[in-house]
């Protein structure tokens, strides 16, 4: 597209959204024109929910209107809403003709018969589950382009499937072995509601798992890696850490006989070598939390016992960016013919 973009955001009074914006008021090609809250009943200005964004836009936060949304006659829509109002809202934003991108998970999974369980609510549009492009950017690229609907990834998922993928395909991982994910992230990936788990006397000092078997990120890690999970061959158990932001995964998996941690780096290499946003650690030293955070690199590293095929895969985002409003731009970029990078500090 040559002209300039009208984009909107809703769901712009949480972490996600705030950080879309600041991403979106640097864009080279978008113009930010509108931005709605999904609860709020106020008219407040940006600046006021999020002190961040002072003297960068004068822009107020409405409440979600349709009518409203419609009126503005946008080309890009960002949903950075609950996924039950996804859920509700996308029929009739994709009917405007607009690009959406959702960062919940409303569209995510291809089953809706998994939606009751893990979400809470029955799916009421299959068929656009099967329409929407699952927006793991590195890996869906000829898909995105033109795409009109984009289910944004979960923050915990990208940190498993970036590294777990290319393994996966080039047939390293051993059959019939569980894969096992251990991942701990930042508070803000609770969003920003408080509630009783995640005030600051209960998260302080204290690191604990939550959701163990039951985490709604779990079927969307086996779709991505197409396990069949009926016999736990994935095991994904989350944590929280007394931290604001970002995700360290450590993924226990054996590889089949004879594979070696120079055959992951190959693997990587060949798979991430004109990845803007991927960062292979080939050395000693591993990804860490502190090395990604406010930025929209996925980092990865591994090391191999060889003598008895295990490996152990660490990987590292920050959960608001490559894990929500970073990917949902780059996402964006690709779908509208810019350069993926486009945007992005």
């Amino acid at each position: 597209m040559s002209n300039r973009v009208r984009t909107v955001v809703a769901g712009a009074t949480g972490y996600s959204g705030r950080d879309l914006i600041g991403l979106l008021l640097n864009h080279p090609h978008l113009d930010l024109i509108g931005a709605f809250a999904s609860h709020s009943e106020e008219v407040t200005p940006l600046s006021a929910i999020h002190p961040q964004l002072t003297g960068l836009t004068k822009l107020d936060c409405r409440p979600f209107d349709e009518a409203a949304i419609a009126r503005l006659a946008p080309n890009l829509i960002f949903l950075a809403t609950p996924n039950e109002f996804s859920h509700e809202v996308v029929p009739a934003l994709l009917e405007s003709g607009a690009t959406v991108v959702d960062l919940s998970g409303a569209f995510r999974l291809r089953e809706a018969a998994l939606y009751p369980r893990f979400y809470g609510f029955e799916h009421k549009r299959p068929d656009l589950l099967q329409k929407a492009v699952y927006g793991l950017t590195e890996f869906v690229r000829e898909k995105l382009r033109d795409a009109k609907l984009i289910a944004n990834p979960g923050c915990y998922p990208t940190s498993i499937l970036v590294p777990m993928i290319p393994l996966h395909k080039a047939g390293l991982v051993a059959d019939g072995q569980p894969i096992i994910c251990d991942s701990k992230s930042g508070v803000t990936g609770a969003g920003k509601a408080p509630n009783a788990t995640t005030h600051f006397v209960e998260v302080s000092e204290s690191l604990k798992a939550y959701n163990i078997f039951g985490h709604r990120h779990t079927p969307e890690i086996a779709q991505g890696l197409e396990v069949k999970n009926e016999s736990r061959l994935l095991i994904f158990t989350p944590h929280l850490l007394p931290i604001n932001r970002g995700i360290l995964s450590t993924i226990y998996v054996r590889l089949k006989d004879n594979v070696n941690r120079q055959d992951i780096l190959r693997v990587w290499r060949s798979t991430f070598e004109s990845e803007p946003f991927v960062r292979i650690f080939a050395d000693s030293q591993l990804p860490e939390i502190k090395f990604v955070a406010n930025t929209p690199y996925c980092d990865i590293g591994c090391a191999v016992d060889e003598e008895t095929g295990q490996a152990i895969v660490v990987s590292a985002i920050d959960n608001l960016l490559k894990g929500a409003a970073s990917q949902a731009l780059q996402n964006a970029n690709v779908a509208l013919g810019f350069d993926e990078r486009a945007g992005m500090k």
